[in-house]
């Protein structure tokens, strides 16, 4: 067992005087020492300039879409719709196909041929999936471009990204439900 023992009188009078050592210390401090807080006149002087408030975005007139961009738009989206009427065209041939390959065993003539079908269906998509890719790339040049600069790019084209996306989205989910029609 440990025992307590209480400080000698020696430590007790050491930590004392240490005590009123730092108060008379702090004591002889002079508020003089500090500087002031106070407001000076240079600072008044200067202090008198107004906030310029930021020009409305009404105001601005907004820039209008580079015609390069418009016209890779148009044409992306057009490529896009293209390869959608493709896949369409070629849908009904691979529905067909994925019916008749039901139940039938892997690797049998049936679920070859509608691999195959899917597989035409998948190429059809993967030409609207080019042009995907494109505007992709553009909508990111664009967006980057329009946080210190003019937004009619990214105006242009963002509603033809999201027309081709619906597009590309709409095809995929055709593809996953014919494929989960067959086994393999």
């Amino acid at each position: 067992m440990q025992r307590l023992t209480m400080p000698s009188p020696l430590r007790a009078t050491t930590l004392a005087l240490l005590i009123g050592a730092s108060l008379a210390a702090s004591a002889c401090a002079k508020r003089s020492d500090f500087p002031s807080l106070a407001r000076r006149p240079a600072e008044r002087a200067y202090g008198s300039a107004q906030p310029v408030a930021a020009p409305t975005p009404d105001a601005q007139a907004p820039l209008p879409a580079d015609a390069s961009i418009v016209a890779r738009v148009i044409a992306l989206t057009e490529q896009a719709r293209k390869a959608d009427a493709k896949f369409e065209a070629r849908r009904a041939s691979a529905e067909r196909a994925v019916a008749a390959a039901r139940g039938a065993a892997v690797g049998s003539d049936a679920w070859s041929v509608a691999q195959i079908a899917l597989a035409d269906l998948d190429s059809a998509r993967s030409e609207g999936m080019v042009a995907m890719a494109d505007l992709d790339r553009m909508l990111v040049a664009a967006a980057q471009a329009a946080v210190d600069g003019p937004r009619g790019d990214l105006d242009a084209i963002t509603p033809a990204h999201a027309q081709v996306d619906d597009l590309m989205r709409k095809e995929l989910a055709t593809l996953d439900s014919l494929r989960g029609r067959i086994g393999g």
